[in-house]
């Protein structure tokens, strides 16, 4: 049996679970979580090598590679007032340094004057400490542009805010479950939960490969563009197969990517009468109100046929889904 060697570095994976997050605040709040983190381990002197950042409709989840197990220890020479500045001027420099004595500075000669020079040590800390501070730190202060608190009176008594009630954190730090108390509630774990129907229990990570290959086979694909890229091309597959050409619309893609976790493209129609109605009427309809996508038959002309998304894989094939876009389809137009 061989012992397991300690390496220099680190792999750190959060992931902030909660009830769907609007798809319109994903982007942003990936973006947010990242610098956030960046922030506080350049301002820690903690260093690393990559960061990386996921959203999901349930899910934020980063992940930091190569992190070191502690900061780097800094030693900054200050330089106060002259030594015969008056005494106010040597007490403030004193205050604001943590200083209780002269005898605790030193004085060097710079040109014509000799000054009071302080070392300020900021000393080395663990990689443990300082992730706990900043998850902490964020969680109770991630800029959301609307969130709420739950649960019952005392527990909206906390200061703890966020889009959508938070259900649980993960942090493993070093294929080590990192345990940050949050509130009285919430303190992190190195378990998750995958699919909303499909799921199945939780299960616990220890990195973050495991991470990604426990949740695809608990059906959620992390990753956004894999969930847009699938969406295309089985959409894609569907018009193909019904004669049609699919409407291209990034937009709505990614809209419909930040709406599901293992996203489901279904082929449905509408009465042909409705093809009466101006073309651009009836795709906004589609798009704004129901995420469609539009799709033209051999002429180029709007089909009376669209394609939705589900976030499921129907026992039916998707046939009740699609009996019930077409019926809600059906009383918008």
């Amino acid at each position: 049996m061989t012992d397991t060697v300690e390496t220099d570095t680190v792999e750190l994976l959060l992931e902030l679970f909660c009830d769907e997050i609007p798809a319109r605040m994903q982007k942003q709040a990936s973006e947010d979580l990242v610098r956030g983190l960046v922030e506080a381990f350049t301002l820690w002197k903690l260093s690393f090598e990559g960061v990386q950042s996921y959203v999901t409709p349930r899910r934020l989840t980063i992940v930091v590679t190569g992190m070191a197990r502690r900061t780097t220890e800094v030693r900054e020479n200050r330089r106060g007032p002259r030594v015969d500045a008056p005494d106010k001027a040597t007490e403030g420099f004193m205050r604001s340094n943590g200083i209780s004595s002269r005898d605790q500075m030193n004085r060097c000669v710079e040109g014509k004057d000799t000054f009071y020079f302080y070392e300020l040590l900021t000393p080395s800390r663990t990689a443990e400490v300082v992730v706990n501070d900043t998850v902490f730190f964020i969680i109770r202060e991630f800029p959301w542009p609307k969130s709420m608190r739950w649960g019952a009176a005392s527990e909206r008594m906390d200061s703890t805010r966020w889009v959508r009630p938070l259900q649980n954190i993960l942090c493993v730090l070093g294929g080590k479950a990192l345990p940050v108390p949050v509130n009285e509630r919430l303190k992190s774990n190195n378990n998750t939960r995958g699919h909303r129907f499909m799921g199945g229990e939780p299960f616990s990570v220890n990195n973050f490969a495991d991470y990604k290959q426990k949740l695809l086979e608990h059906h959620v694909i992390l990753d956004s563009t894999e969930r847009e890229n699938r969406i295309w091309e089985q959409a894609t597959a569907l018009a193909t197969q019904a004669g049609l050409t699919l409407v291209a619309d990034k937009g709505l893609l990614a809209e419909n990517a930040g709406l599901t976790e293992w996203p489901v493209p279904l082929l449905g129609t509408f009465d042909a009468a409705f093809l009466e109605v101006p073309p651009e009427v009836i795709q906004l309809t589609m798009r704004t109100n129901q995420k469609y996508f539009a799709l033209r038959d051999k002429h180029d002309k709007l089909s009376n046929h669209f394609i939705c998304v589900a976030n499921i894989e129907a026992t039916d094939g998707g046939a009740t889904i699609v009996a019930g876009n077409q019926k809600v389809l059906a009383a918008r137009l």
